[in-house]
């Protein structure tokens, strides 16, 4: 259970008012009562510079931090921060804050994720001992091995969402993209459906907490569809 935020654009204030947005979400949650204090990261790629930090500190107490790499950006910016409530408390660390990073001999990927998965399923599907990952962390290695192509296939192994955020850089070009996806289990989750919806709004996809600590609600991103942030 994790809040995030993608932004693709040139307003960097606006992108300050989102990330502001998401520390309050994971300071207290207003659709849970809870926070999200189990570590934070935040990837920007900017310039053909990649600027890449994650902490096992809460967001709401590393909040200078955030504001320095924010302040560091210029021109068309691309950015992932990510919020993260572990499943797993003895899973808490640096090591375990989104984005991860996968690499291929041509594409790098980082990806964020909202939800659980079956992570012995998925870790048996890709021949590994999943104990000391987490599931987010073998969804960003299915993704480099299979690429994005069949990100479908991962919800047989869903066992609450799959709200991804994924920044892909090509290796020869230096080009980027912004992907987002929403999925999450209706046959499941009877109760509190928000929670698991994301939105989008003027460049910036987001959980949809933001939307209740003073952003815009935006527009509901279509469910269960890969798309590009543009």
């Amino acid at each position: 259970m994790c809040r995030m935020l993608a932004y693709y654009g040139k307003n960097k204030d606006y992108l300050r008012k989102m990330a502001n947005c998401l520390v309050k979400a994971s300071l207290n949650d207003p659709l849970i009562n809870e926070s999200h204090s189990d570590g934070w990261g935040i990837v920007a790629y900017n310039n053909n510079k990649i600027i890449y930090y994650r902490s096992s500190n809460p967001i709401f107490q590393d909040i200078n931090t955030l504001n320095d790499v924010i302040n560091s950006l210029d021109g068309e910016l691309k950015v992932i921060i990510h919020a993260r409530k572990a499943s797993e408390k003895v899973l808490v660390s640096s090591f375990y804050s989104h984005p991860y990073l996968e690499t291929t001999s041509t594409h790098l990927f980082f990806l964020a994720h909202n939800g659980s998965v079956d992570k012995y399923r998925l870790g048996e599907t890709l021949g590994l001992d999943p104990s000391l990952m987490v599931d987010s962390e073998l969804i960003a290695r299915y993704i480099a091995i299979h690429g994005l192509k069949e990100v479908d296939r991962l919800r047989e192994f869903t066992k609450s969402a799959l709200n991804l955020l994924i920044l892909e850089i090509d290796r020869k070009s230096k080009s980027s993209q912004i992907y987002f996806h929403n999925y999450y289990r209706k046959d499941i989750i009877v109760e509190n459906e928000e929670y698991y919806k994301l939105y989008h709004n003027k460049g910036a996809v987001y959980s949809s907490s933001l939307a209740y600590t003073g952003c815009e609600k935006g527009e509901e991103v279509e469910f269960g569809k890969l798309m590009k942030l543009s």
